[in-house]
Parts: structure tokens; C-alpha cells; sequence
């Protein structure tokens, strides 16, 4: 199982949003190099990294950020926000990212297609669900598809990985959607990676005991920043 210690970063800052709200941001630190040299220090082989201006507008922000990451770590680095066409995302492969994870524009199903066959496994699918309802454009959107359709969509075109968050459990520190999330496994071929909810040690020892056999890993926000547990903790469970 990965961990996927996040960065996500606004104006240039490090932040943590609640449930996706703009207006309820949290500024943790104003270096993001500084943050992922911390995660790598602390065990981390992957960095999930996320532009949130670009998640917003569909105009990457954040790349000068995101190119001194990749040239400051040696963990892998998990990108996403505002991707939304061809060069963009060839861009930010080129600035050293090893996966991108496409949100608003996958749900072009022709698009998502190219994409994935032209970079196969570089291609990951956010899929970002209030109520079983799939938001796009920074969750700001309503994406006009169930989850239920989602999965069967993402399934048919062959993506590969899938990011699930259940907004509702992002930034609040209440634990995730297991319900939910066993739901997401069954009903995927792909490779699906947790996002909100993480609060405590004990959650990722679920995280741990989970048997679906595509349960890839976690990615790990608000609870690293609030010094909930340590990250090097939960490596060595993972481990």
C-alpha cells in the first residue's frame, strides 16, 4: 500500500481546504520544496501535489512550484489540478511528474481516451463524489454522472488508476467512507487510491487490513499538518 502525503498548493502556499471550500483555506507553510523534502525525509516514496487554482480555472497556476518539487525530491509525484489539454499535461510530465491525475476533463470521454492511450499508466481519473454525484472544476461543478456510471465509464475506456474522495470527508477529520470505499473496489478493475477523511493512526491500520486486492493506497492531508500522527508512523505500518 502507497501513501500520498498531499501538497496542495495556493498562491504559492501550502493549504488545506475544508470539503473543498475556497473561503475555509488553512495556510500550513510557504515553501511547498521545503514540504516535500519534509515527506521524503519522513519516508514518503510518492508526493500527491495538487495546483487548486488550476483545479478551479483549468489554467495551470502552479508549475513553477511543482517543477522545483520534482527537482528537489526523489519520491515519485502524483499531479493534478487544471489539466485539462494535451500540452499541459505533456508540460508537466516534462518537468518530471510520474502520473497525472485528470478530474474535470476526464469526463470528456474522447479526450480521456487519447490520453490514455498516448501515456497509458501516467493517467490517473479523479474521481471527486458528493452523494454519489461526481463534481468537476475544483468540486465546484456538477459533473451530470453518478458514481455508479463513473465507474463503469472509467472501466470501459481502461483507466488504470482511480483517485476517490468523498468530499463530504475532506478536511473534517472524521475518517473516510469505508462503506463507501468497499463499494468503489467491487465495482472497479482499476487500481483506486483513498483521498479525505484520514484523522488518525487508526485509519490507515484499516487502510492496512483492507483485502480488496486494487486497493493501491492514501493519500494523507489535514491530519499530517495538524501533527495528528506522523508520517514515518504510518510508514512503518504501511510497511
Amino acid at each position: 500500500m502507497n501513501l500520498y502525503p498531499a501538497i496542495d498548493i495556493f498562491q504559492g502556499k501550502v493549504v488545506r481546504l475544508t470539503r473543498g471550500d475556497y473561503n475555509a483555506c488553512t495556510v500550513y507553510s510557504t515553501d511547498p520544496v521545503e514540504t516535500a523534502q519534509t515527506w521524503e525525509q519522513e519516508g514518503a516514496r510518492w508526493l500527491h501535489v495538487v495546483d487548486l487554482e488550476g483545479a478551479k480555472t483549468g489554467v495551470l497556476t502552479n508549475d513553477a512550484s511543482l517543477a522545483a518539487i520534482c527537482r528537489s525530491v526523489k519520491a515519485k509525484v502524483q499531479f493534478g489540478g487544471g489539466l485539462r489539454n494535451l500540452q499541459d499535461i505533456e508540460k508537466v510530465l516534462a518537468l518530471g511528474v510520474s502520473r497525472v491525475v485528470l478530474g474535470t476533463k476526464a469526463l470528456d470521454k474522447i479526450f480521456l481516451q487519447e490520453m490514455i492511450v498516448k501515456f497509458k499508466e501516467k493517467i490517473a481519473v479523479g474521481l471527486d463524489v458528493l452523494q454519489d454525484r461526481v463534481k468537476t472544476a475544483g468540486w465546484l461543478r456538477d459533473g451530470d454522472i453518478t458514481l455508479p456510471e463513473a465507474l463503469k465509464l472509467f472501466d470501459q475506456l481502461g483507466v488504470t488508476t482511480l483517485i476517490y474522495t468523498d468530499i463530504e470527508k475532506d478536511g473534517v477529520l472524521q475518517g473516510p467512507s469505508w462503506e463507501r470505499l468497499r463499494i468503489v473496489l467491487a465495482h472497479t478493475k482499476a487500481r483506486v487510491i483513498l483521498s479525505g477523511g484520514i484523522s488518525q493512526i487508526s485509519d490507515i491500520e484499516k487502510c492496512c487490513a483492507i483485502k480488496g486486492q486494487n486497493f493501491e493506497g492514501v493519500i494523507i492531508g489535514k491530519a499530517l499538518y495538524d501533527k495528528r500522527f506522523k508520517l514515518s508512523e504510518a510508514v512503518r505500518l504501511a510497511a
